[in-house]
């Protein structure tokens, strides 16, 4: 009887599967055997230690049952007495020592079929285990290779996915350089057009002012050339004037003397009539009345004459200041026409002025809206810009955050998988223990069934001797 026959063993739980396999011929186990087993187990258990076995000269004793020594030798000398007093051993002694042997060869053969049938039970176990190690084994090789391949597939994925987010963000970053560039370009472009249209506008509106200024001295230098003809012509009539009224009066006092001449030559004519008349004899009253009548004549046509030189120097003297009144008047008027074209002028000259300010007002609106316009689409790209540049550092940042998120996640999956495989390969290393031990028991009971076949074989050597040694005694005694 081995160690392993003992009520308190307790098999590994991986056999578990296998204690319903029990060998042919013998019922299967029932649960309350099991549970009977167990308990006898716990018991036998508890019983060894309550008992507190210690070792003695013959053995192992029970220290509750054999506390004193005198005891124990007292019964075996006792024992030892009675077997030597036992005497001869007999036919009856031998005949129940053969059936007492034959007993005892039964239940060793049975013991040591039990023991071979429980020994290649656990051999089958043990192949099961390890076949089922192997498979574990090959389960863990596939694990570890697929986590492998895993940690490959995501370190790679994760490479890949950090080299396009890299080249993205170049990309991204030259892009934004190249249309940072192209604006600037185009803003400084922008900029000397405005400034090319801002001088243009200038020079063009100076050019004109220049010209307005021209064209006001051409009309200046032309209005004092129309005032020196004015002031020439009215020179000229003012002397004309004179002229015809010095003729006028030249012609008046020319008509004056032939006037004065034919009434003297009448007063010759009539002084000659009368001269005659008054040397006729008989026309002396006549020529008194006549010279009366000549002399009222002359007081009246000198009366006359009187009136007529005061009318006409009256007229004269009427013209004159009429001449003075036309040559003022004349001036005045012209000085009227000069002041109303100087002023018409001057309103149009203003008027253009005017409109000129007001273009170059409208001019300097639009170039200021431009202006303001073009201060506002900078102040937009300047926020455009600045907002592309938070978007950028907020992408960078984000990114940053991503990178180191994602390396952590992985550094932390690869410590995972890493502790996982560790894991694993500690099973593994276990299983592999678990392998090479139940290898070594597989050899260990291999060589126990070897032995239990020898001794096997020596029992029915020895059984076939005592067979062929009772034979003989049965025949020995049968001829006595």
């Amino acid at each position: 009887m081995v160690l392993t026959d003992l009520p308190f063993e307790r098999n590994a739980l991986i056999h578990s599967r296998y204690n319903a396999i029990c060998r042919p011929g013998s019922a299967p186990p029932l649960k309350g055997d099991e549970d009977i087993q167990r308990t006898t187990s716990k018991d036998y258990a508890a019983f060894l230690k309550d008992q507190e076995r210690k070792v003695g000269p013959d053995g192992f004793l029970d220290s509750n049952r054999y506390s004193h020594s005198f005891l124990l030798k007292k019964d075996a000398t006792g024992r030892r007495r009675a077997a030597s007093v036992a005497g001869q051993p007999s036919v009856v002694s031998l005949t129940s020592r053969i059936h007492q042997d034959k007993k005892d060869y039964d239940r060793r053969i049975k013991v040591i079929e039990d023991h071979m049938w429980q020994h290649k039970q656990e051999e089958r176990e043990l192949k099961r285990t390890e076949g089922d190690i192997i498979k574990n084994q090959r389960a863990v090789r596939h694990t570890l290779r697929d986590f492998e391949n895993a940690i490959n597939k995501k370190r790679m994925a994760e490479e890949k996915k950090l080299s396009q987010g890299l080249e993205k963000y170049t990309v991204l970053r030259r892009d934004h350089i190249h249309k940072k560039e192209e604006r600037t370009k185009e803003r400084t472009m922008k900029t000397v057009m405005q400034n090319q249209e801002y001088k243009r506008e200038s020079r063009k509106a100076f050019l004109h002012s220049s010209d307005l200024s021209r064209q006001y001295k051409a009309k200046m230098s032309e209005l004092d050339l129309k005032r020196t003809e004015v002031m020439r012509l009215s020179t000229d009539y003012e002397v004309k004037m004179k002229k015809k009224e010095e003729e006028q009066f030249r012609l008046k006092q020319e008509l004056a003397d032939l006037s004065i001449k034919l009434n003297m030559e009448a007063q010759k004519g009539r002084k000659q009539k009368f001269d005659t008349e008054r040397r006729s004899d008989g026309d002396t009253k006549a020529a008194e009345s006549t010279k009366r009548k000549l002399s009222a004549d002359l007081a009246v046509n000198k009366s006359h004459l009187d009136i007529k030189k005061r009318d006409e120097q009256r007229h004269l003297t009427d013209t004159q200041f009429r001449l003075v009144d036309n040559s003022s008047i004349q001036k005045q008027l012209n000085e009227a026409a000069e002041y109303a074209e100087m002023d018409l002028k001057a309103k149009q000259i203003d008027k253009n002025v005017e409109k000129m300010v007001t273009k170059g007002d409208e001019m300097e609106h639009s170039l200021y809206n431009k202006m303001r316009n073009a201060e506002y689409a900078r102040q937009k790209q300047e926020q455009t810009v600045r907002r592309m540049q938070q978007q950028l550092a907020e992408l960078k940042r984000k990114n940053a955050v991503r990178v180191k998120n994602e390396l952590a996640q992985t550094h932390k999956e690869e410590k995972e998988l890493e502790q996982t495989l560790i894991r694993e390969k500690a099973e593994l290393d276990k299983v592999h223990s678990q392998r090479e031990e139940s290898y070594e028991k597989l050899q260990k009971h291999r060589q126990i069934l070897k032995e239990d076949k020898h001794i096997l074989i020596e029992h029915e050597r020895e059984h076939n001797r005592l067979l062929k040694i009772g034979a003989k005694t049965d025949i020995a005694t049968e001829s006595y």
